[in-house]
């Protein structure tokens, strides 16, 4: 048989260099103001999906459980969308309407995506008492979550590359970090320390350091304490050990001194 000749190559076979907003972001030593926030939801939306996949529909105890983490999952997504919108669409939009447009509507559909789940969730509340079928409704809020996650997962990508460029290039790293600390502030306490507790178990050892670092140095002394308290019970023995290496500390007794 004859063999086929190669076909010539043009520029367009070549790599072509990454250049679009995603990878800038990522290469750029500024602050990126979503980063540790979009960790600490990725790893909730991961978690709650997870269970869901796994649940047994018939059973009504762990039924009312999945239902319960999913209604905690979906208040959390709208208490960030609402965090956001405030502490750092609203400044943006101040200096440059048009870069937070597409964001928005993103955010709108994000919340009609909220009241339709829990739309669900009262039908799979209701499912016992009216005869429903549990399998078939439970497979439904595994299905319908997957695309929250999904376009979640998406649209915080997207908030980390473009939207991430467009607060660089109107804001100072200070004046971002003063946004932070605003939204930071403006957490209750059974807001920040669910955060803490997520992070704890989102981050990585780098990132964990620079965290309890942060932590020490811009929070009360009181609040620190509690804080770094319960993020040390949050970590594993060899997790403790490895982000106290990188702080220059022991690891026991006490992992954070404040």
């Amino acid at each position: 048989m004859p063999q086929a000749q190669p076909r010539p190559t043009t520029a367009a076979d070549e790599p072509q260099p990454r250049d679009d907003a995603l990878t800038t972001a990522c290469a750029t030593r500024r602050l990126q103001p979503y980063r540790l926030a979009h960790k600490a939801l990725r790893a909730t939306l991961s978690q709650v999906l997870h269970n869901a996949g796994a649940l047994d529909a018939a059973d009504p105890q762990e039924r009312a459980r999945l239902v319960d983490d999913v209604e905690r999952l979906l208040a959390v997504c709208a208490d960030h969308l609402a965090h956001e919108n405030r502490y750092l669409h609203e400044p943006l939009r101040e200096r440059s309407a048009h870069a937070v447009l597409a964001f928005h509507y993103d955010h709108l559909d994000h919340l009609d995506a909220i009241d339709n789940m829990r739309l669900l969730l009262q039908r799979l509340r209701d499912a016992g008492a009216h005869g429903d079928d549990v399998e078939a409704l439970g497979y439904e809020l595994y299905l319908r979550l997957s695309q929250f996650v999904g376009d979640s997962l998406a649209h915080m990508s997207e908030e980390e590359g473009t939207l991430t460029c467009a607060l660089w290039a109107h804001f100072s790293d200070d004046e971002l970090q003063a946004l932070i600390d605003r939204l930071r502030d403006a957490l209750s306490p059974a807001e920040m320390e669910g955060f803490v507790r997520t992070l704890a178990g989102a981050l990585n050892t780098s990132e964990l350091a620079h965290l309890i670092d942060d932590m020490q140095h811009s929070l009360p002394p009181a609040r620190a304490r509690g804080l770094l308290g319960l993020l040390r019970d949050e970590l594993h023995a060899l997790r403790r050990t490895d982000v106290a290496a990188r702080l220059g500390l022991p690891p026991e007794p006490l992992l954070f001194a404040t």
